[in-house]
């Protein structure tokens, strides 16, 4: 068991709320755990794939400018989930 940094309550260790006070577990802000940095970054790369696929389709119809388009669209998105999947190494704390 874990004890809450501001009323010392116990508390159970994969729990995100303090029963007692209310702060919420973060890692750059309260209620935005690293779990949800990892969902977040699996639906942008989602995302990504998506754009890629419809380049890849536009390449296949022989729009081959649609498709460079469609891939540095895709190449953008992508990178955005890479910083948020970065995001989701940060230390958790304990905010209220």
């Amino acid at each position: 068991m874990a004890q809450c940094p501001h009323c010392m309550t116990d508390i159970h260790d994969e729990a995100s709320v303090c029963p007692s006070c209310g702060a919420k577990k973060g890692v750059y802000g309260p209620g935005w755990t690293a779990d949800d940095y990892v969902g977040r970054a699996k639906v942008i790369a989602a995302l990504a794939g998506f754009f890629l696929l419809i380049g890849v389709g536009f390449l296949i119809a022989g729009q081959g400018g649609i498709f460079i388009l469609m891939a540095v669209v895709a190449l953008f998105v992508g990178s955005l989930a890479i910083v948020t999947l970065v995001m989701s190494g940060g230390k958790e704390k304990w905010y209220r």
